[in-house]
């Protein structure tokens, strides 16, 4: 076991244990440089089981897990592989598992638990729409965190998990844990689907509406009226007996339209039902004595404005006038005008430019990006690719957009090399248009190789194994002088973009690695000389005056954005000087 107070890979220093269990103990640990606290997954190599078996279950769901990107799943940022245990370092997560809320509170109010069941649905969703789909299957009230703040975090994806005693009651196998898992994990009846996970919430539903473990026997998902009377012919008693089906196809096929009935569900009470029905006969006879009247209306406004709601201009302009805290109705009508005009640009920029009009990226605001950038027609075509058969010039310059916008969210949270490596996308598909100047070429070209590199380095296990990729220290440094280089502000346009920019530029030549490699490869400056550290901190040093001039026009958010990146590129200066220090100042 780690030892309270110890410091592990120089940077995490151990404060306590916050829980144990199966082959696995998770600290709570802080890295004292950045001031932050992180928690410390071990799993131990001493064990009776095949470690190398589980060490290569973890180093898969580790990879996976650090490709996400959404703010009901935590951010792994580092594994550790040591002598005596394997450590994964991620968000710590304040708060307490739903299972426990159970065995404390028994049964949950329904209100809350149908808002815990959409945030459900919509982190499902996002695992089910990774390519290849990810599907959980281990969904119940012990793998969701309840925060403080009243949201859940999805916090397990099995790891050592998978290797516990299965005569226990709640275990969970490498396929799920009875009493929760669908019929079609077990026995071979099938294979695992996002109907699977479908089962599986409403199995965790039916537990949190309840008080009642379906993991317990006889394993029974008994209607809700069952234990309380008052569910009887509510919406939420069919949406859990949907969910819970025996066949796949009688369920809810996709976490979308399970999200939908939880956000209807009091449409589907027989109560409700029965008033639809009565007022929908009364409606009926009003109308046929009105019929004439509306049709000789419709005809004279469709001649006169046609359906002008339906019309992309019309959701382009409710975009524009939605408040910046609405953002699931911006995303709702950007997905509404693409559909109506995929070939159009309008949805597109002002979506990126609501985005990145402060210097703050939302959870909202990064799935809305996500989900209009992947949507697709009836044929599996990218929307996207209209626009770029119709219009060129708008095409590049919004994938120039979105290549800046995703290096900006790389400074936004820990998933900052799936950003980059996205940035790198857009700008690359931007490297040789002719509509872009000069200068934003160069930038685009310059942060494609960038980031393609970066994420070649990250996908190798850790290992970064950097002799195996055709790009040295010599290419990357000219890449990074190639986009300090001029006028920053001109290239991005954005103030905030330029400081982000250059910080991350200032950051990356100052990382240990990175500047031992620069001055090993013996870089040839203009005046002929071989560069060295003291060069190094020269160019950072300008790197900081460019941030100072660049002008906040009283914006207080970009002056909190300019003194943080000074304040880090002032850090990472004194790394350099006391590294000079221990070179006699070379």
């Amino acid at each position: 076991m780690l030892k309270i107070g110890s410091v592990i890979d120089n940077k995490y220093k151990i404060l306590s244990e916050v829980g144990h269990g199966g082959m696995s103990t998770v600290y709570l640990a802080i890295n004292e440089r950045a001031n932050k606290t992180w928690a410390v997954k071990e799993v131990r190599k001493d064990g009776t089981f095949d470690f190398e078996a589980v060490k290569q279950g973890l180093v898969v769901e580790t990879d996976m897990l650090k490709k996400f990107n959404h703010p009901h799943l935590p951010s792994i940022i580092d594994v550790i592989d040591t002598a005596d245990s394997f450590l994964i370092v991620m968000d710590y997560i304040e708060g307490r598992s739903l299972k426990s809320v159970l065995d404390n509170g028994g049964a949950q109010d329904p209100d809350q638990v149908i808002e815990w069941g959409k945030q459900i649905c919509d982190v499902l969703g996002y695992l089910h729409s990774r390519t290849p789909s990810i599907i959980y299957r281990d969904m119940k009230p012990a793998n969701l965190m309840l925060k403080p703040d009243g949201n859940v975090m999805l916090i397990d994806f099995g790891t050592a998990r998978e290797f516990k005693n299965r005569a226990m009651v709640e275990d969970t196998t490498c396929l799920g844990t009875r009493g929760y898992a669908a019929p079609e994990q077990f026995g071979g009846m099938g294979e695992t689907t996002p109907r699977t996970d479908i089962y599986c919430t409403g199995a965790t539903l039916y537990h949190l509406l309840t008080g009642h473990s379906p993991a317990e026997p006889p394993y029974e998902i008994k209607p809700l009226s069952y234990w309380d009377p008052a569910y009887a012919g509510t919406g939420l008693e069919k949406i859990i007996i949907k969910c819970c089906q025996q066949d796949p196809d009688q369920r809810y096929q996709s976490c979308g339209e399970l999200m939908y009935a939880l956000e209807n569900v009091h449409l589907e009470d027989d109560i409700a039902k029965k008033s639809r029905n009565r007022k929908w006969w009364a409606f009926l006879s009003s109308i046929i004595v009105c019929i004439v009247a509306i049709i000789g209306m419709f005809i004279t406004n469709a001649l006169k404005s046609g359906a002008e709601e339906e019309t992309y201009d019309y959701y382009v302009a409710e975009m524009k006038d939605s408040a910046d805290n609405d953002f699931d109705d911006i995303e709702d009508y950007c997905q509404k005008a693409i559909d109506i005009a995929p070939d159009r640009p309008e949805a597109y920029e002002e979506l990126v430019e609501r985005i990145g009009k402060d210097s703050e990226i939302t959870g909202e605001e990064k799935r809305a990006i996500e989900h209009c950038l992947a949507a697709k027609d009836d044929s599996g075509t990218e929307l996207l690719s209209y626009l770029q058969e119709s219009d060129q010039e708008s095409y590049d310059y919004l994938c120039y957009d979105l290549g800046l916008l995703y290096y900006f969210m790389s400074d936004e949270d820990n998933a900052s090399y799936d950003n980059i490596e996205k940035a790198a996308k857009y700008f690359g598909r931007v490297t040789e248009s002719k509509y872009l100047k000069e200068s934003e070429l160069q930038l685009a070209n310059s942060i494609s190789k960038i980031g393609t590199y970066t994420a070649k380095l990250a996908a190798q296990d850790n290992s970064f194994k950097r002799e195996e990729i055709d790009y040295d220290y010599a290419m990357l440094w000219q890449d990074y002088m190639s986009i300090i280089s001029g006028d920053v502000v001109e290239k991005v346009e954005k103030p905030r973009y330029a400081v982000v920019l250059c910080k991350q530029v200032a950051l990356q030549l100052a990382m240990k690695d990175n500047r031992e490699g620069f001055v090993k490869a013996k870089i040839k400056l203009e005046d002929g000389h071989e560069l060295t550290l003291s060069d190094i901190k020269i160019e950072i040093e300008k790197i900081k005056t460019q941030i100072e001039k660049i002008d906040s026009d009283d914006d207080e958010s970009l002056d909190k954005s300019k003194s943080n990146a000074m304040a880090a590129i002032d850090n990472a200066i004194r790394q350099i000087d006391t590294a000079l220090d221990k070179e006699g100042g070379k």
